[in-house]
């Protein structure tokens, strides 16, 4: 009996963690966009009581803006780059283009999706990998990170050192108690997104002032990072603002010009002009 438990525990861990039954929804040159069947492990000798199943509330109907603010709130920490400092606060874990792309086919998924199943999304970057997995389990969004900027076919040695985060970070519930299933995945970073909060958010926008992230995995909380399309945005504010000041100053030395030219004119008229001298004519010799 005990082998027999063994093997279905196995065999669960073996579906869970990338073989079970995968849906297509949606692909395309940035990635693409599954629905992930996971097996339930039934009740055993070993282990007695409820199975320990995946529960998600699926079929569930999100709009594309709902998911489109989930993803651009998402931000990972906890990355090596070439400076130190940069890392610190966390980079969004989603280029615009990769939101845009992903959030209209992770809205198709999660309305088919069955209890047993979970959105597996994955997007490509200058041949590099970055995957997860998202699913809604009553008023929650609950997403995990399998692999961040991994070459395809590898796994992600820096998997355990990641952390998910959101801005801003009063929309994460870090209450959420995780399903016994996901013991797993102990190495994947996951965090939980209240469904509720996030509908009480302004629409993103590129000018959005930084705020906090708080991580999910960490009870303190992060400084938020400038999104690179806002100070794009900022920077040519900035060189808008210096080439008006430019025109400006160009315009007021022009009229210092002007006005010297006109000093200089009204002088020249006023000044008498030089009267000719006349030679006084030499007497005419006497005879």
């Amino acid at each position: 009996m005990w082998v027999i438990g063994t093997l279905l525990s196995w065999l669960f861990l073996s579906a869970c963690n990338g073989t079970g039954n995968l849906v297509k929804i949606g692909d395309g040159p940035l990635g693409a966009v599954s629905l992930e069947r996971l097996a339930t492990r039934g009740t055993t000798a070993q282990y007695g009581g409820p199975p320990a199943s995946f529960q998600a509330s699926h079929p569930a109907e999100i709009q594309s803006a709902q998911l489109t603010l989930l993803l651009s709130g998402l931000h990972i920490s906890g990355i090596e780059r070439a400076t130190p400092t940069d890392g610190a606060a966390g980079y969004p874990l989603f280029s615009s283009d990769e939101v845009a792309f992903l959030a209209p086919f992770i809205s198709k998924a999660l309305a088919e999706a069955e209890q047993n199943q979970r959105v597996k999304f994955s997007v490509k970057d200058d041949g590099f990998i970055t995957d997860g997995t998202l699913y809604v389990y009553r008023n929650l969004f609950r997403v995990s990170l399998s692999h961040y900027r991994t070459k395809p076919g590898h796994t992600d040695g820096q998997l355990a050192s990641y952390k998910l985060a959101f801005r801003p970070g009063e929309a994460v519930v870090n209450t959420d108690t995780p399903q016994s299933w996901m013991i797993i995945e102990p190495d994947q970073p996951r965090i939980a997104v209240s469904m509720n909060a996030l509908n009480q958010l302004p629409p993103p926008t590129a000018a959005q002032p930084a705020e906090p992230i708080a991580a999910g995995t960490a009870s303190g909380t992060l400084p938020a990072p400038m999104p690179d399309q806002s100070r794009l945005q900022q920077e040519l504010q900035a060189t808008k603002d210096l080439v008006v000041k430019q025109a400006e100053e160009l315009q007021r030395v022009k009229a210092e010009l002007d006005s010297v030219r006109r000093q200089l004119a009204d002088k020249e008229l006023a000044a008498p002009k030089a009267k000719q001298k006349v030679m006084p004519r030499k007497p005419a010799p006497s005879p």
